[in-house]
């Protein structure tokens, strides 16, 4: 695996000895991949003594903040000026929410990872592949590749990038691979046990515990599709206080009722803006990356998101016009 990015790493590492100040961003609503990938970046560039910033639009989830760096995360670029811009994990490139006086700052150069499906990254310098488990995995080749010492801290990120976003190794993309460097991880320190209880979804506060019996209890299914939904309004959103990212998992549970896989929640986290989440498993053979492209959205073959404007009726009778 790491000959097929030695290429686009030697090039990586050329455009890293250019550069002094360093911008990692990841996406909005950040699930652990995009906050580990982000975290062992920042942890590496660091050690190089390089200047570094840590870019996150939205504030994680505290679930997470076990992960070594995390208060290092920011969800303001402010004075910092960057030559180079690592861009992780988004597959479309406006999640990143990256402010147009960064973006047009002259000589910058601009990264990609990402094992998202292809879409409209941008970047010198592309390193994509939606077969991997997680933008952390390709992470991990890159450090092999820089022979790099993976002590505690990096292994515990990577592990925790990789764990939550194969569903826990459940995935389809999870290689042989994937469970040889998991091995490798956790003999250099990483705790599965520990991010399994801070990534999965079973350990969870009172007022989430109640949203998730909310979304689930009302969860039905389209008698022509199959397709298993269910809904969040705004107003339950404030009422539970809750936030967009801490329903990460909970449309595989839903997509687990439908007898072909195919599973979507929607939330209106905006009054007259709505966010859809599809899940779907390889026997049920709907490809939800293709599906969602008409609503711009994107993502995996069996894991895909996208946001409409207009109400949660208005949104689901699109979704399930697209399905044959």
């Amino acid at each position: 695996m790491i000959n097929s990015f030695t290429l686009q790493f030697n090039r990586m590492n050329e455009m890293l000895a250019g550069a002094k100040n360093i911008l990692i961003a990841s996406h909005q609503n950040p699930d652990p991949d995009a906050v580990a990938s982000a975290l062992t970046l920042n942890y590496v560039f660091k050690n190089r003594n390089f200047q570094t910033l840590p870019y996150l639009p939205d504030k994680p989830a505290e679930t997470l903040s076990f992960l070594p760096g995390f208060s290092d995360i920011k969800t303001e670029i402010g004075s910092f000026e960057p030559d180079l811009i690592f861009c992780l994990d988004y597959g479309d490139f406006k999640r990143l929410k990256l402010p147009e006086h960064v973006l047009s700052k002259q000589g910058l150069r601009i990264i990609t990872i990402d094992h998202h499906l292809e879409s409209d990254q941008r970047g010198d310098i592309k390193i994509l592949d939606p077969k991997i488990s997680s933008t952390s995995e390709i992470i991990y080749y890159w450090i092999k590749h820089e022979n790099i010492d993976i002590n505690k801290d990096i292994a515990s990120l990577l592990l925790s990038g990789m764990f939550s976003d194969s569903g826990g190794f459940c995935h389809v993309s999870t290689s042989a691979k994937t469970l040889n460097i998991v091995s490798e991880l956790i003999s250099k320190g990483a705790s599965l046990d520990k991010i399994a209880r801070n990534t999965l979804d079973f350990n969870k506060p009172l007022n989430l515990s109640r949203t998730w019996g909310k979304i689930l209890s009302r969860t039905k299914i389209d008698k022509r599709t199959g397709l298993a939904y269910s809904w969040l309004k705004m107003d339950e959103l404030k009422k539970f206080n809750v936030n967009l990212f801490d329903f990460d998992g909970i449309t595989n549970i839903i997509s687990a009722t439908s007898l072909v896989n195919l599973g979507l929640l929607l939330i209106e986290y905006e009054k007259g803006k709505v966010k859809g989440s599809l899940r779907s498993e390889p026997q049920g053979g709907i490809n939800v990356a293709e599906l969602v492209k008409s609503l711009n959205g994107g993502g995996h073959a069996y894991a895909a998101g996208f946001s409409q404007e207009g109400t949660i009726e208005d949104v689901l009778k699109k979704v399930l016009n697209l399905i044959q």
